[in-house]
């Protein structure tokens, strides 16, 4: 009779390995849950998984970038609030102040209080944010944007008109700054002029007859730059509306993608489970017939 020779081993042995690789593969995928675990099991649906991923990727730094662009935002609302407050206090100070039965005394009362609105005003423009980068001030968030000449007392804007956005999404960009130029006039002209006005007021020897159309003409700036913050203001809330509506469309994007992605990986449990139950016997049954005819001699009776 025919025993088994080397190559019957070397084939038999092959296949063992082969079986026990099939099996290490269904154990592995099992245990992970996933039908694709290294790009060899599909590379089609790794192709599309990796661009999935990707896209998951790209719309992580969109919100990343959407929530530090809501917070500067939210941040800008408060100050600008806070300036269109200051301003309405002050038009109320202008309405009792532009009143030609007052005297001097009076009006240093109404000055003291002007400075000290005037000062808050200038507080919020030069506000900065929790690492100290100026908010009003352009592009350039590195010093104060408004400053006092120390022999005019004239204020001069040292900041610039240029704008700075960042990407929330795809060939999507959103104005990070605000500009207050256009509140207060070409080079903060309506605070020079209030401030040229307390000035006046401040005088105990002027007559305040001299200066009630100046307090008129400040009552109807002031007015103007209160309209034109609360137009900031809303326009800030819109930019804030705005990126919420992308902030919900990246989380249902993100949420397909990852629905997409996991159907792709997909194992079918019951299918793995069965086939790893087939090629558990088939492996047994392959190991009993190869020790049973490596058993074989030409001895044998």
């Amino acid at each position: 009779m025919r025993t088994p020779g080397v190559t019957f081993s070397n084939n038999m042995q092959n296949l063992l390995g082969n079986n026990q690789m099939r099996l290490n593969k269904l154990m592995t995928q099992i245990g992970e849950q996933k039908r694709v675990t290294v790009p060899s099991d599909d590379p089609v649906a790794t192709t599309h998984i990796g661009l999935l991923r990707r896209e998951l990727a790209i719309n992580s730094q969109f919100q990343q970038n959407i929530n530090r662009l809501a917070s500067n935002l939210s941040l800008q609302e408060t100050h600008i609030n806070a300036i269109n407050q200051q301003l309405l206090s002050l038009l109320d100070r202008l309405r009792e102040a532009n009143n030609s039965t007052l005297g001097a005394g009076d009006m240093q009362g109404y000055a003291s209080m002007m400075r000290a609105q005037l000062s808050a005003i200038v507080g919020q423009i030069n506000a900065s944010d929790e690492n100290g980068r100026y908010l009003f001030g352009g592009t350039r968030t590195d010093r104060p944007p408004l400053v006092q000449d120390a022999s005019s007392g004239r204020w001069f804007y040292q900041g610039n008109e240029e704008s700075r956005a960042t990407q929330v999404g795809h060939g999507v960009e959103m104005p990070v700054n605000t500009a207050l130029q256009g509140v207060f006039g070409p080079d903060f002209t309506t605070l020079n002029q209030w401030q040229a006005l307390i000035e006046q007021m401040d005088n105990s020897t002027l007559d305040p007859t001299r200066y009630m159309a100046e307090i008129g003409e400040l009552q109807q700036a002031i007015q103007l730059s209160s309209d034109r913050a609360a137009a900031l203001y809303s326009d800030l809330g819109g930019r804030q509306n705005n990126l919420t509506l992308l902030a919900n469309a990246h989380v249902d994007n993100s949420t397909i993608s990852q629905q997409v992605i996991g159907e792709l990986e997909a194992l079918d449990m019951g299918e793995a489970v069965m086939r790893l139950n087939q090629h558990q016997l088939g492996t047994q049954a392959s190991y009993k017939s190869f020790n049973q005819i490596a058993g074989l001699s030409l001895f044998q009776t």
